[in-house]
């Protein structure tokens, strides 16, 4: 009983320092340290699927008071918030041996659930809304560029038609940033997770795969919530209510995404099932990805397939 309970004890330390080392490195190691941070999660992983969460709890408590005493407070606080729930649900999901999609699944929301954590805290902290110093940002860049145009001769009614475009853009973009918010919420726990997966084989311990991209598939949850988003568009203009289009509008933006995927899974399928060669295959990627009107058929025939299961990858395949 005493080697049981010391074991997790002593690899608790050893996973604590090793992600202090990397909240060391991603702090005052430029360039490597911006990949290193995402690599943060990777013992509370580990720790997580060797002795539960319960150590791996400890370990990220742990970690984030000593690299606090070592590193800027916020700066620790920064990475420890950022990327502790991840590597606690992480290690919770390989230990259960939850599949790929599901995993990401449960860390998106983690890792949701942490950046919105984060910005709280630099407002509370700092006195700053990230999500307005963010537009900020943006529009003083747009400024030196335009200046930079004014400055190569560019006649300034180009440079209006410019300014113009850009703040449509802008517009758009700030209407949808929650949504763009959420999506990179994914984009962040499938880095983390791929990272994660191949530190973990290395070490031995099996980890869910993805399927081939061909038969990837979405939940049928999302066909309701695109659907969702159609009528509370639909709303927002007949009530004359901006906050309702603007709920519909984000929301068919982060739907609009995944039902591309599926989409594109539907094409390869295709492409096998016709044996089309690899020159044809690249000349209708380019083709989708180049032309708004081919990604919009993407998106419905993405929709179409998750409907009807035209793959037939959630029911039996006639024998």
């Amino acid at each position: 009983m005493h080697q049981t309970n010391t074991r997790p004890t002593v690899e608790a330390g050893v996973m604590s320092a090793i992600a202090i080392v990397f909240a060391l490195i991603s702090v005052y190691v430029p360039v490597v340290g911006a990949f290193v941070t995402f690599l943060w999660p990777v013992p509370i992983i580990l720790l997580g699927v060797r002795h539960g969460i319960k150590w791996s709890i400890l370990a990220t408590i742990v970690a984030g008071l000593l690299s606090a005493i070592l590193i800027q407070p916020f700066k620790a606080v920064t990475i420890v918030v950022g990327f502790g729930l991840i590597g606690l649900v992480f290690g919770h999901a390989f230990r259960a041996r939850f599949g790929p999609f599901k995993t990401i699944l449960w860390g998106s929301v983690a890792c949701l659930i942490s950046n919105l954590a984060l910005m709280g805290l630099t407002f509370v902290i700092m006195g700053v809304n990230p999500l307005n110093f963010q537009s900020e940002s943006m529009n003083q860049s747009l400024v030196q560029a335009f200046d930079i145009y004014r400055g190569l001769g560019v006649p300034e009614t180009t440079i209006a038609q410019l300014e113009e475009q850009f703040k449509t853009a802008m517009t758009l973009f700030q209407i949808l940033l929650p949504a763009c918010i959420a999506l990179g919420a994914v984009f962040q726990t499938y880095l983390n997770f791929i990272l994660a997966r191949a530190v973990l084989r290395r070490l031995g311990h099996p980890t869910p795969a993805f399927p081939p991209f061909k038969e990837w598939t979405l939940p049928l949850g999302f066909l309701y919530l695109a659907a969702t988003a159609f009528g509370l568009l639909y709303l927002g203009q007949f009530l004359h209510n901006d906050l309702l289009g603007k709920i519909g509008l984000n929301l068919l933006f982060a739907t609009a995404l995944p039902l591309f995927g599926q989409g594109l899974a539907l094409i390869y399928f295709l492409a096998d099932k016709y044996n089309l060669s690899r020159l044809m295959r690249n000349i209708i990627l380019i083709m989708i990805f180049t032309n708004g009107f081919l990604e919009i058929i993407t998106v419905i025939a993405g929709a179409f397939d998750l409907a009807v299961d035209y793959r037939r990858l959630k029911t039996p395949r006639p024998s």
